[in-house]
Formats: C-alpha cells, structure tokens, sequence
C-alpha cells in the first residue's frame, strides 16, 4: 500500500474525444465503485470498512480515491487496509490542516483526478466536516463521485465538475443530500446521463436506518421524465458513443463477491 504524493497535472483532465476504450463500473455497495478502462489500473472509490456488511469486498485496486475519513468511506482510518488487496496507490486528499487539496493532480499514468471541496453538512445539520468530489475522465467518459455531499452544488463546484457526463450521486438523505435535492443536483449539470444513486438504505447491509431507500428518489426521477434503469448485473460496460441522448438513472445491484 502507498500514500500519493500528489503532483500538479499540467495538462488537466483528459477530453473526452480522446481515443478510448470500454470503462467497467461495478457497483461494490454504499458508495464504493470500482472502475477500469482496458489496460488501465483499476480504480476504487470509497471502499468501507466491515462495519457495513457488504459482500464485495475485499476487492484488488491499483488506485483508491477516498473521499472523506468516515467508517462507510475510509477502511484505512480505522486500521482495515485490507479491505482493499494488492498494492494500491491510496489518495488521500486532504492536507494536514483538513482542507482538500484542490485542483487537477495526475494519480496514475493517464489518470488525472480534479479534487474540489464540499461541505458535508446537510441543510438540517446532518453530517459532519468536509467531503471531496471527485472528477476525471476515464475512457473518454467524463465522470464524478460526489461522496457525501451534504448540500446543492455552488456555481464554483459546478464549473470545476466540468461536462460530466456520469454522475454517481448520495440520493439516502439524513447524512447527505436526500432524494429531491439528488435530483436538483443532476439538473445543476447539463451534460449528465447516467445518474447512479449511490449511500442509501438497503436493509441488512447499512446500518443507518435513519437513511431513505433510493425509491423516493427513483419516484423523483421519473416524475422529471428521466427513465429508470435496473441493471441486472453490479457491472456495467460503457462507452462515450453509446451514452444515452437523454439523463438516465440507473440502479446498479451491488457486487455479491
């Protein structure tokens, strides 16, 4: 396991013209993805630790992009670096005073990350410090993590997101951004179209019942016109020229292994 030392990327974020190949997305539940373009490292985002019970991990990464030291997002803060195998490159972004370290930073060859800072804090005072979206291009697609946002994007955060084109979003509320304000956020960025909800309630593997099921959000989204999506598979193949025309919200299983 290393920690980054971060490096300034000079040439930003990859276009999204760029030649490319298939990215997989496996959904490993809560909020933890893991992503690969073909030859590309394999990318996982907010592993947990065991207190939730998911099945899928422990999953082999040569990158983990953390977005904020809580239980559900960061194994490595309570001593379970192997809830994550191999010998992965951690990114921990934050400094020594707790700010995230903004800006576009190269993590891996051909991967740069731009880092931006959020609040956690919900409107009603739920959640707790600061979280870290994350976006890059991967597979000239356009993605964005936005861990455990806590409120509606400010027009600095949306200029730094960038023309994302995949969003995976907390839709649960309670200790994030819940149901409807998920679905002003997907409106705050034009270009989206694949939403995947990601940090709510699924009985028997999160063990925050105060959390909303995604179904109010789901309900949300098709009121908006978007259509709904259930993959019967965690993971997912895409590609920048099959992308749908229009937003779509796509409810990934979580991996059973």
């Amino acid at each position: 396991m290393k920690t980054l030392s971060l490096v300034l990327a000079t040439c930003g974020l990859v276009a999204a013209g760029a030649l490319a190949n298939e990215v997989s997305v496996d959904y490993l539940g809560h909020s933890c993805f893991a992503l690969n373009e073909e030859a590309g490292p394999v990318i996982v985002i907010d592993p947990y630790a065991d207190y939730l019970p998911y099945p899928a991990l422990p999953r082999a990464a040569d990158v983990v992009l953390i977005t904020h030291g809580h239980i559900d997002h960061c194994p490595y803060c309570f001593g379970q670096q192997e809830r994550v195998s191999g010998d992965p490159t951690i990114v921990w972004p934050f400094d020594a005073q707790g700010q995230v370290r903004e800006g576009t930073w190269k993590i891996a060859d051909g991967l740069s990350v731009r880092f931006i800072e959020a609040s956690h804090v919900t409107a009603s005072g739920g959640g707790e410090g600061l979280v870290t979206l994350f976006s890059f291009a991967l597979g000239g697609i356009q993605f964005a993590h936005l861990g455990d946002l806590g409120r509606l994007l400010t027009p600095e955060q949306v200029a730094a997101l960038g023309a994302v084109q995949v969003l995976f979003v907390p839709v649960g509320g309670a200790y994030t951004i819940g149901a409807a304000e998920a679905v002003a956020v997907v409106k705050q960025l034009p270009t989206v179209r694949i939403v995947i909800p990601m940090h709510f309630f699924v009985d028997e593997y999160c063990p925050w019942p105060d959390m909303a099921p995604a179904d109010g959000f789901l309900s949300l989204a098709e009121e908006e016109g978007w259509s709904v999506r259930r993959p019967a598979s965690s993971r997912v193949g895409l590609e920048p020229e099959t992308l749908p025309e229009a937003v779509e919200v796509w409810l990934l299983p979580f991996a059973i292994e």
